[in-house]
Order: C-alpha cells, then structure tokens, then sequence
C-alpha cells in the first residue's frame, strides 16, 4: 500500500509530459493508476478494452468521450464505456485517478 498525503510529494509534477504512478494492480481485474497531468498536455485519443473511470483529485481537466468534451471540477467521476474513443486534457495542473476496470470487459467476460 502506497500513503498518500501529498500528491506532489507522492508523484512530482512533471513538465510538458504526464507522469503515473500505479497503486494497484490485480491481474486480470481492476488497475488504479494516479495521474500527474500538467496545463496544455493532453493524453492523445485511445480506447479500452474494458470500462475505465477517472476520477479528479485537484485541478481541473477536460476529458473526450467520443467526440465530446466535458468539463471536470475535483470530486467528479466520468465513467468510461469499453471500446469508446476518449482522451483527457489539462486546463491547469491536474491530479486525477484512472481506474481500469479489466475485469468488466466483453473479452475477459468472453474468456470466463
């Protein structure tokens, strides 16, 4: 288990670039990943496998399901769909938490 009472001291705001960290990784089920993401980077358009969420932590993001964009305030939760197009941008130096749901996806569900 991995404390975190300070996210910069936990995982420094890097420059130009995003920096991750994984807390929890269970094979074949749920990954947590915290994510330091600084003003104007954007995490380039990708899909998933399986359901993902990110939930915002400090900051403030944009994040792309399809071809909308939502803005995000710390607190807020945006569930992810597998196999949707998505993507997340900062607005300002944002801290937020990605959880891949690996276990929920139609293939894994397929190989059961």
């Amino acid at each position: 288990m991995i404390p975190i009472t300070n996210l910069s001291d936990t995982l420094p705001m890097p420059e130009g670039q995003r920096a991750s960290l994984p807390l929890l990784d269970l094979k074949n089920d749920t990954k947590l990943v915290l994510v330091a993401l600084p003003s104007g980077v954007q995490i380039p358009a990708h899909a998933a496998p399986y359901p993902a969420s990110v939930l915002l932590l400090s900051g403030a993001i944009e994040v792309m399901l399809g071809e909308t964009w939502k803005q995000v305030g710390p607190g807020e939760l945006v569930p992810i769909a597998e196999e949707l197009l998505h993507s997340v941008r900062a607005s300002e130096p944002s801290y937020f938490l990605v959880s891949h749901l690996r276990g929920l996806g139609s293939k894994s569900k397929a190989s059961n």
